[in-house]
């Protein structure tokens, strides 16, 4: 055996001989680390591109397929960056330069800049959130939060990830303008009115938060930060956003939905349920005849969700006849008026 392990190639890298390639992939991305001549590399590449249109009648694609330097360049992988470390100034205990030949991920520059350009589109100025002033204080700092927590979870390999604080900025202030635009305040205010201390761990946030209380259960709390940016290297990746609905539609609405906007009905005696629209310009479709009072309802409200009791929401669905009345004055908009049901 030992004889045999004389005659196996050097695993010194000086070697000539010395060579070692590993495979990554997922989905149709692959990443291919090879330890050899840039001549051999592209011998690879022809082959990889022969399979491809043989066997497989696919295409490789010029723009993704590169052969990069892992030392003096970088790859790009699920939106990662890939790159051998050298860095001398790191030294370990012994006085080793201990990062130096290992591989690490980095968030690309450019997907930071290209979310905070989302705040900003015209001007260097952060604007607020158009589209959600309509939508609760729950729902709003709700999905502030979940868009950037599902960002910094994905991006968790990253050894460079305290550059999002970048973006963490950007998407506070949006946020803020997007509560003082809602209420018509400053956004001082905003702060005065939200701000409170979370304890994460051994480690306090300032943070934005709203509560919402429930009888006999517990309340619902929309928080804005403590989300730590500490580098985990073996940490899973948690790509699976959190789902809140299409469009405008309220999250807080869900969580409490308890009674028919239709009926009245409460869930004490059926399910409640949340009746969706693709577009608020549905609504509008006409073929000469009145419309139903639930379309008058999100009409009205401007709401692309109704919450509708089980028997409600089966109606609606289905297109037939309401079996039940609706709540006629009891039915009011945004503004607190009556909305009009006459021939429900």
């Amino acid at each position: 055996m030992r004889r045999q392990a004389q005659k196996l190639p050097s695993q010194v890298p000086d070697d000539p001989d010395y060579r070692r390639l590993r495979f990554c992939r997922y989905a149709d991305d692959f990443l291919l680390g090879f330890v050899g001549p840039k001549k051999e590399a592209e011998e690879i590449k022809e082959r990889l591109r022969t399979f491809l249109q043989e066997e497989l009648k696919l295409e490789l694609s010029e723009a993704k397929t590169l052969i990069t330097h892992a030392k003096t360049e970088t790859a790009r992988f699920l939106n990662y960056e890939i790159h051998t470390i050298q860095e001398d100034s790191q030294r370990d205990q012994r006085e080793r330069r201990s990062h130096n030949g290992n591989i690490g991920l980095r968030v690309p520059e450019e997907v930071i800049q290209n979310k905070c350009q989302r705040y900003k589109p015209h001007s260097r100025k952060v604007l607020h959130r158009t589209e959600l002033i309509n939508d609760s204080d729950f729902t709003i700092i709700e999905l502030f939060q979940a868009e950037y927590r599902g960002l910094v979870e994905y991006y968790r390999l990253a050894y460079n990830l305290h550059r999002l604080t970048t973006l963490e900025g950007v998407m506070e202030q949006s946020l803020t303008k997007t509560l003082a635009a809602k209420h018509r305040i400053s956004v001082p205010k905003v702060y005065r009115k939200y701000q409170a201390i979370s304890r994460e761990g051994k480690k306090c946030y300032k943070v934005l938060q709203t509560i919402i209380q429930r009888e006999g259960k517990k309340p619902l709390v929309a928080r804005w930060g403590a989300i730590s940016l500490q580098w985990d290297s073996k940490a899973p990746i948690k790509d699976h956003g959190m789902f809140l609905g299409p469009g405008r539609s309220e999250l807080e609405k869900r969580l409490l939905a308890d009674t028919c906007e239709y009926c009245g009905a409460t869930g004490d005696a059926e399910r409640i349920e949340v009746h969706h629209i693709r577009a608020l310009k549905d609504l509008k479709t006409s073929d000469g005849r009145e419309k139903p009072a639930w379309v008058k309802i999100m009409a009205a409200r401007k709401r692309k969700t109704l919450v509708l009791c089980a028997t409600c929401h089966q109606d609606v669905t289905y297109g037939r006849p309401m079996r039940r009345k609706p709540k006629s004055v009891h039915v009011k908009d945004d503004a607190g008026k009556p909305i009009a049901l006459k021939g429900a």
